[in-house]
C-alpha cells in the first residue's frame, strides 16, 4: 500500500494500518466477504451474519462509552460520543433489514464462538484489563485513565479502517447504474463518504490519546491493532457458508489425486533488485583496487575500477539492446486475439539476445573470482518481497498438502538463490513491499559477517546447542556448524524449494568466470516448466506460475494459473499485443463466485489467454492458502 505522506509525517494509526496489509488482503480474500462481493451470498448466510455483527456493535457501543469514561480531553470525550453515535446508527441499519426479511435474528441464531472472543476482548480492554499491563485501579491518575482509552481505541479503530477498506473495494466493482446487488445497501453503508469520515475519524482520536505515551505503550496498542485484526478474520471465516466457494484455491486441491505444483521467478518476483547487480556489486568490492602479482593457484582478477567500468559498459548495452529487442517484437502484425503460437515465436528473437548478453558477460572475465562464501552471505542478506518466504514457508510446512515448489530464473548464480531462500527467516534482513526498491547494495565484508553471526549465533546459538558440541570441540568447528545454522541448513528453512538456475563454475571456492548454462531465456524456461511437469503425470497436477517479467509469459500462459506481480510496462505491452488479457484478481475472483454453481470446478485451465495481476504476495498468499 503506497502513501505520499512521508514515514516520519503519518500518524500512529496510519502506521499500525500499513503494517496490517496483510491482514486486510486476508479478510478481503475470505469466502464471506468473496459471496458477499459477488451478490450470490445466500440469504441465511448474510443473516446469520448480520445477527452476529449487530451482537458485536452492541459491544462495540459499550466499549465506546468505557472510553469516554476514561477520557480527560473534553474535546475527546465529545469526539467519542459522536463515534458511539454513528455505532448506533449502523445498528439501526442491521434493524432494518430485521425488518425487510421479517423475521428476529437474535433470536433465530446463536453466537458463534468468534463473535464472544472479539467482544470478549473488546470490553476486557475498555475495562482496562490488557494483557501484561497493570490495571489503573479505582484511584488511577487522569492519564492512566486516558491510556486505557488509548488502548480501547487502538482496538477498535482498525474494524472501523477494515470494514471502511473493503467497502470501497467492493463498491468500485459495481456498475454504477447497478442498483440490483443483493447486498447494495450494506455496500453503500461502508463505501459511503460518513462511513470513511468515521473511520478517519477514529484513527485522528488515536493518535491524539497516544501523542503522549511511551515506545512501550505505544507497542501495546500496536499489539492490540493487530490482535483485532486476526479476530476480524476470524469473525469473517466463522460465517457458514453453505454453498460452493472460488477461495482459497486449495479447497479445490484433493491431495491424495492432485499434485499441487508452484512455479515461481526469482529476480524482482521474490527480490527487490536484480541478482546481476549482487553479483556485480559483490565483483566490484572484492576487487583488488589495481594490477597485482598472481600467486600460483589463484585466479587473475581486474582491478575494482576497470570492473566497475565494464559493469557499466555491459549494463547499458544491455539495456538498449533489450529494449531493441522488445520493440523489434512489437513490430509484428498485432493479433485480433490470443495466440499463444505467436508469442512463443516472437520470444525466439529474445531467447537469442539473452543468450548473445551472456556470452558477453562470460567474455568479459566479470564473474571470474567471486568467493562462494561471499556469495552465500550476500544471498543470506538479499531483501526479498515481503510475504514471499512466508507463502513458500507455508507450503512446504504443510506435509499433507502434496505439493512441491519450483524456482525458475535466469539468475547467473544458483547459490545464491539457494542462499537467499534457504536461509534461516529469523536472520533475514528487513523487507519491503512491491514497488519500493532501494538500487544501493551493501555486500557485507568478512568482518562484518563474523560480527554478524556472532551478534544472532555466537551467544544464543553455542547457548542452545551446547549438548550437540563435544567438550573438545574446537572454536573453529563452532563456528562452522553455526555458519550452517546461519544459512538455513537446518529444519526451519527453504531448503526443500527446487532451485533452477545457471551456475557458477569453481576452482576451489572461487568462480571461474564461466557459466554452466541451463536457464538463459524464455525458450529455456517454458521448456523446463514444461518438463517438470511432465515429471510428475503419475497423478493430476495443479500448475501455478508467480513471475513479474516478459521472460516469464510462456509460464505464466501454460500454467492452470498465471500470477503477474509488479508492473512491468514490457510484459503487459508485449503481452497484449498477442491478444493475452491482464485483469486484476480479486474481481476476477468476484466475477467467478457470480459465475459459481454447485457441484462444479472453477475450471482454471492453462493457455485461457488470461493472466491475474496482484499488487503484493499477500494476495497471493489470501487466494492459494486462505487465512
Amino acid at each position: 500500500m503506497s502513501s505520499s505522506v512521508s514515514a516520519a509525517e503519518e500518524g500512529n494509526a496510519r502506521r499500525f494500518w500499513i503494517k496490517s496489509r496483510k491482514e486486510s488482503i486476508l479478510a478481503l480474500y475470505t469466502p464471506f466477504v468473496v459471496c458477499l462481493a459477488s451478490g450470490s451470498l445466500r440469504l441465511d448466510a448474510f443473516q446469520h451474519y448480520v445477527a452476529q455483527d449487530a451482537y458485536f456493535l452492541k459491544a462495540f457501543a459499550q466499549a465506546y462509552e468505557l472510553a469516554e469514561e476514561c477520557a480527560d480531553d473534553d474535546d475527546a470525550k465529545v469526539a467519542i460520543g459522536d463515534l458511539r453515535k454513528s455505532v448506533l446508527e449502523e445498528l439501526k441499519m442491521h434493524n432494518s433489514f430485521v425488518q425487510e426479511w421479517g423475521s428476529d435474528l437474535a433470536e433465530e441464531n446463536a453466537l458463534n464462538s468468534a463473535t464472544v472472543k472479539y467482544t470478549d476482548f473488546l470490553l476486557a480492554t475498555a475495562s482496562g484489563k490488557v494483557e501484561g499491563v497493570k490495571g489503573p485501579g479505582k484511584l488511577a491518575t487522569p492519564f492512566e485513565r486516558t491510556k486505557i482509552a488509548a488502548y480501547t481505541l487502538g482496538a477498535m479503530t482498525p474494524c472501523m479502517r477494515l470494514y471502511a477498506f473493503i467497502g470501497k473495494e467492493i463498491q468500485a466493482l459495481l456498475d454504477t447504474n447497478d442498483s440490483g446487488h443483493l447486498y447494495n445497501k450494506w455496500i453503500e453503508n461502508y463505501s459511503s463518504e460518513s462511513f470513511q469520515a468515521s473511520a478517519l475519524q477514529n484513527e485522528d482520536l488515536l493518535d491524539k490519546l497516544s501523542v503522549s505515551l511511551t515506545g512501550e505503550e505505544l507497542g501495546i496498542i500496536e499489539k492490540l491493532y493487530h490482535q483485532a485484526m486476526r479476530l476480524e478474520i476470524e469473525f469473517f471465516l466463522a460465517q457458514p457458508l453453505t454453498q460452493q466457494t472460488v477461495v482459497p484455491l486449495l479447497k479445490e486441491h484433493n491431495p491424495e489425486e492432485h499434485r499441487l505444483m508452484i512455479f515461481s521467478d526469482f529476480d524482482l518476483t521474490c527480490t527487490v533488485v536484480d541478482s546481476s547487480a549482487i553479483l556485480a556489486e559483490i565483483a566490484i568490492v572484492t576487487a583488488p583496487k589495481s594490477e597485482q602479482n598472481v600467486l600460483e593457484n589463484q585466479i587473475a582478477r581486474m582491478p575494482s575500477a576497470d570492473l566497475r567500468n565494464s559493469w557499466a559498459v555491459l549494463s547499458r548495452q544491455y539495456t538498449e539492446e533489450y529494449e531493441q529487442c522488445i520493440e523489434s517484437i512489437l513490430l509484428t502484425e498485432k493479433a485480433e486475439s490470443f495466440y499463444y503460437d505467436g508469442l512463443s515465436k516472437a520470444l525466439e528473437e529474445l531467447s537469442e539476445f539473452e543468450k548473445r548478453a551472456n556470452t558477453r558477460v562470460i567474455e568479459s572475465e566479470v564473474l571470474k573470482g567471486l568467493n562462494i562464501e561471499d556469495i552465500k552471505r550476500a544471498g543470506e542478506r538479499l531483501i526479498l518481497q515481503d510475504g514471499c518466504t512466508g507463502f513458500f514457508q507455508s507450503i512446504i510446512n504443510n506435509e499433507n498438502l502434496n505439493a512441491n515448489v519450483h524456482v525458475l530464473s535466469y539468475c547467473w548464480c544458483g547459490d545464491l538463490i539457494r542462499s537467499a531462500l534457504s536461509s534461516d527467516l529469523s536472520t533475514k534482513a528487513k523487507v519491503r513491499p512491491l514497488g519500493q526498491g532501494d538500487s544501493s547494495l551493501v555486500i557485507l565484508t568478512h568482518v562484518a559477517v563474523r560480527k554478524e553471526l556472532h551478534t544472532f549465533y555466537g551467544k544464543q546459538a553455542w547457548k542452545h546447542e551446547s549438548k550437540t558440541f563435544p567438550k573438545d570441540t574446537s572454536t573453529k568447528e563452532k563456528v562452522r556448524r553455526n555458519l550452517a545454522v546461519f544459512r538455513g541448513s537446518k529444519p526451519g528453512g527453504l531448503h526443500a524449494l527446487n532451485v533452477h538456475a545457471n551456475e557458477f563454475t569453481y576452482e576451489g571456492s572461487l568462480s571461474t568466470g564461466e557459466i554452466i548454462k541451463k536457464v538463459e531465456s524464455p525458450i529455456d524456461k517454458v521448456r523446463a516448466f514444461s518438463e517438470l511437469q511432465q515429471s510428475s503425470n503419475d497423478r493430476k497436477n495443479m500448475t501455478i506460475y508467480i513471475g513479474d517479467s516478459v521472460g516469464d509469459l510462456l509460464c505464466l500462459l501454460k500454467a492452470d494459473v498465471g500470477i503477474v506481480v509488479g508492473s512491468s510496462s514490457s510484459l503487459r505491452r508485449v503481452g497484449s499485443h498477442f491478444g493475452v488479457s491482464f485483469v486484476p484478481l480479486f474481481p476476477s475472483l468476484v466475477q467467478k463466485q457470480k459465475e459459481c454453481v454447485d457441484g462444479s470446478s472453477s475450471n482454471w485451465r492453462g493457455l485461457s489467454g488470461i493472466l491475474y495481476t496482484v499488487s503484493s504476495w499477500a494476495e497471493i498468499h489470501a487466494f492459494i492458502l486462505g487465512s
